[in-house]
């Protein structure tokens, strides 16, 4: 679920009497926060702050390839009131454009989790990783390796040497679930186990490309996937994981970036707009047995989503390009 637990989050189940007054929800469309640079995962701490991974828009370095990366990369809390405030900065943003840089996050009580997604450089640090930050005085509690295991297993028998974590949420026993779309592959993580591949996809076959991971409340793992260029109209889909089994697969979707499992068991999904002919406007979806219905269409390069403690849904927008990025809300939920 998008308002993911980890470790000592707290679980949000918000009780309200009528001594508490409701508060109203955005209309379709609000704008939650803009003047973001490629915002790209979110997610809510137990006090409403939405906090957004902005990917940035590259530098005036270059890479071994000559490829232009900066420290523009960060993360932004957006408060209830939503005045900005950034939390995290200098992270590594690794091209202009479709930048690589923070792809997601997740706050704890005392914690800042970040992932960090891939460069063509390895020997850049603070990227191919999800690290720790202690909230108060910034500085790494922990850094977990999401490069090492590829090179070492090469887990879809692509030989790339391509690492690119994009997406992670946290399963109710506390592993944590990390969507690689670099290796084809699901990784875990626990502290006494450490990076573990969960599942993978062979690139050879018809090289699914999995950019999104989310678990309900019994625990059954959706992965959902973006598929390869040139991202076929119909060609990706979700699948549902429960003991470490395929049990179901949500196709006919195209081009998925983000997912969210609400409490209901709702499978909403971010279909990105990507196409061979070019961008075209995305939307948010929701997924069932029945099929694909819209919820929130003509949105330009959406990504992800993440749910207030209120029952507000989100979706990040303009996450490609470098431009005004946003996150606006849902139809009413």
């Amino acid at each position: 679920m998008r308002c993911k637990g980890l470790l000592s989050l707290v679980l949000f189940g918000l009780l309200l009497t009528a001594l508490v007054p409701v508060a109203a929800q955005p209309s379709a469309g609000a704008v939650i926060a803009d003047g973001l640079v490629n915002p790209r995962n979110m997610s809510y701490d137990s006090e409403g702050n939405l906090y957004v991974a902005e990917a940035g828009n590259g530098g005036p370095q270059t890479t071994s390839d000559d490829t232009p990366f900066g420290s523009s990369s960060q993360i932004t809390r957006v408060a209830p009131d939503g005045s900005k405030s950034v939390v995290v900065a200098g992270l590594i943003s690794y091209r202009v454009g479709n930048s690589l840089g923070a792809h997601d996050v997740v706050v704890t009580d005392d914690s800042i989790w970040v992932l960090l997604g891939e460069t063509s450089d390895f020997r850049i640090p603070f990227t191919h990783a999800l690290v720790e930050l202690d909230k108060e005085t910034g500085r790494v509690k922990t850094f977990v390796d999401l490069l090492t295991p590829e090179l070492e297993l090469d887990p879809d028998a692509n030989p790339n040497q391509q690492s690119n974590p994009v997406d992670f949420t946290v399963a109710p026993d506390g592993t944590i679930l990390i969507a690689n779309a670099g290796c084809n592959c699901l990784m875990s993580w626990t502290p006494a186990n450490g990076v573990q591949i969960a599942a993978a996809w062979p690139q050879a076959t018809d090289n699914p490309v999995p950019t999104a991971v989310d678990t309900d409340a019994e625990g059954n793992i959706y992965v959902g996937f973006l598929s390869g260029f040139p991202w076929p109209e119909g060609g990706a889909r979700i699948e549902k994981w429960s003991g470490g089994q395929l049990v179901e697969t949500f196709s006919g979707l195209t081009a998925v970036t983000g997912m969210l499992v609400t409490d209901d068991g709702t499978i909403y999904a971010v279909e990105s707009g990507l196409s061979a002919q070019g961008p075209k406007p995305g939307r948010v979806v929701t997924v069932s047995a029945s099929g694909v219905m819209p919820v929130l269409e003509g949105l330009s390069a959406p990504y992800g989503l993440a749910q207030a403690p209120d029952g507000t849904i989100v979706v990040s927008v303009g996450s490609i390009g470098g431009q005004n990025g946003q996150v606006i809300a849902l139809p009413g939920m």
